[in-house]
């Protein structure tokens, strides 16, 4: 058996308030390299409202849901739901859900708290359903924010890829991030896409909260 070493080893996720954020990544071959910036957008917001379920078992259109349908276009990269303890009104605990238009459940999530997180990976371009569920409110309702993002695959202008040009076997490269024209108080979604050979890992997400 022959062992291949990894293209490259690259986290899957960095993230930042807006300054410089560097990372390093391995690379398993010599030859070319490229790293490009894709994004950053900010974040589509949604606030409303659910009802606490008292039953605590969701099924889309139940009690103690609400559905919002989101347009997701051919060429996305990356769609990201969320929500955030420090975006409800109080010790809630809700989830979230995602369904495609033919009714097929395609990522959830229901932790303990409020801090959920649907992430799809090169989604299929359709429109997306995704149910906030109350399975636990901090009272009859909670008061919410569900973020949403849709990510394709070109830059925004905002986010600058410093990279090595090349690759060098077993060597460790440096990635520097820069970032100009965020706006204030913004949740920014975005990715570093990586290029050279065949075998190269999904790209970097890179998530900046603003103050």
């Amino acid at each position: 058996m022959v062992i291949r070493p990894l293209a490259l080893v690259a986290p899957a996720a960095v993230s930042g308030n807006g300054g410089p954020i560097s990372y390093n990544v391995t690379f398993g071959y010599t030859g070319a390299f490229s790293a490009t910036a894709r994004g950053l957008v900010p974040a589509t917001t949604v606030n409303d409202t659910v009802a606490d379920d008292p039953a605590d078992s969701f099924s889309p259109g139940g009690p103690g849901t609400k559905s919002y349908t989101v347009s997701v276009p051919a060429g996305t990269t990356y769609a990201r739901f969320s929500l955030f303890n420090e975006f409800t009104d109080g010790h809630d605990d809700l989830d979230l859900y995602v369904y495609n238009s033919a009714g097929t459940l395609v990522g959830s999530s229901g932790g303990s708290t409020s801090a959920e997180e649907v992430n799809l990976l090169n989604p299929a371009a359709d429109t997306y359903t995704v149910w906030v569920h109350g399975f636990a409110t901090d009272g009859p309702d909670a008061n919410f924010t569900l973020f949403e993002w849709v990510l394709g695959s070109a830059s925004a202008g905002n986010m600058t890829v410093s990279a090595p040009a090349s690759a060098t076997l077993l060597a460790t490269g440096s990635i520097n991030l820069t970032f100009s024209g965020l706006a204030p108080a913004t949740k920014y979604l975005g990715s570093v896409a990586y290029s050279g050979v065949s075998g190269l890992p999904s790209p970097t997400i890179v998530r900046v909260d603003t103050p």
